[in-house]
């Protein structure tokens, strides 16, 4: 027996050295923070190190927070107070200043205690991701200079392919037209992917600026769903409100292609289940927009996933697209200060959802 046990010691030993290594490698971070007054923070070594720490030194909450660059700070606050609030796990990408003046990119991942129903803290992980980033970047960058190359020959091609097209409506042959026209068809679905891979660069270069004015999102979002009705007569998508207006202050563009991005998006993910509802509710303090549909779904596992740029879930990846399109609306609404998500749903289909200051 004594043996056995001596065995079985040395072995739980030898496995907590093996797992040390492969957190050492993977250089994962493990924290806590309390979500009490005063935030108390407890994080491991490797942490420490991944935003650029003395491993020996103490490492509060209000140093981490410091830490991440200015423009990422509400972000970051914002996923937290959503885990908080929709008991959802926490997710958040960001920059970090180290003291030696580098940037780091890290990814940080927990979700929240709760005793009794209340919250009291959350636990984690952060990893340093910053070569994946800097991958990013250089795709970004042969995007960028794949479309520039591209456009210019497209634009000749559908030129001439619409030039083609109406000389042959003047003819009578029905299949040579069919042929031409499925061809235009082509080239614009070509141009709209290379419009689509087009935004999250411009976004990178030039930053989301937002230009904010008073106005009724409601109203929008009729204007937006009558036209949508006109491209997808077959569809029934229906809007309720609980009330006539939704006044709200934000760049109205850019909330348009929100709402834009979000119903093409529920049309597109729910082929043969044609009803799609979009639901408006107003507080004091918030104005929150919910599409629902009944196609594909998401995966649980996939659900805080998908806003990250260029990731597809699951059974999506067989319908076109690029894994932009939700990045983007991330982007915009929490640059609004808002909330984007989606909901828990057992049934088929998917409720994706925003949140605007009132």
């Amino acid at each position: 027996m004594a043996s056995r046990s001596a065995f079985t010691e040395q072995s739980l030993q030898l496995s907590n050295e093996h797992l040390a290594v492969a957190l050492d490698q993977a250089a994962l971070g493990f924290w806590e923070v309390s979500l009490s007054e005063d935030h108390e923070m407890n994080c491991t070594e490797q942490c420490k190190r991944n935003f650029g720490r003395d491993t020996e030194l103490p490492f509060s909450y209000q140093e981490m927070l410091a830490a991440i660059v200015p423009e990422d700070q509400a972000p970051m606050q914002a996923a937290v107070a959503r885990a908080i609030q929709e008991q959802v796990p926490y997710f958040a990408q960001y920059r970090v200043k180290h003291p030696d003046g580098s940037v780091r990119w890290i990814e940080a991942q927990g979700k929240v205690i709760y005793d009794a129903q209340v919250p009291v803290k959350i636990i984690g992980t952060t990893i340093d991701i910053t070569r994946m980033k800097d991958l990013e970047i250089l795709r970004d960058e042969l995007l960028s200079v794949a479309m520039h190359e591209l456009k210019t020959p497209l634009s000749a091609v559908k030129g001439s392919l619409q030039l083609l097209e109406r000389h042959l409506q003047k003819q009578d042959d029905a299949k040579i037209l069919g042929i031409a026209t499925r061809a235009l068809g082509s080239a614009d679905r070509i141009t709209r992917l290379l419009n689509e891979m087009a935004q999250p660069v411009l976004a990178q270069e030039r930053d989301i600026l937002l230009q904010k004015t008073a106005f009724d999102l409601l109203a929008l979002i009729r204007e937006i769903t009558a036209n949508a009705a006109l491209l997808h007569p077959e569809h029934e998508i229906m809007i309720k409100a609980d009330l006539e207006t939704a006044p709200v202050i934000a760049d109205r563009f850019r909330i348009g292609q929100v709402v834009t991005n979000l119903l093409n998006n529920a049309i597109k993910y729910s082929p043969g289940q044609l009803k799609i509802d979009i639901t408006l509710n107003t507080s004091h303090s918030a104005v929150t927009v919910k599409f629902t549909d009944h196609g594909l779904g998401i995966a649980p596992q996939d659900r805080t996933k998908v806003f990250q740029k260029f990731f597809r879930s699951g059974e999506r990846r067989a319908i076109d697209g690029l894994g932009i399109g939700l990045y983007l609306c991330s982007e915009i609404i929490v640059r609004h200060g808002g909330v984007i998500g989606i909901e828990d749903n057992p049934a088929p289909g998917t409720t994706v959802y925003f949140m605007l200051p009132a």
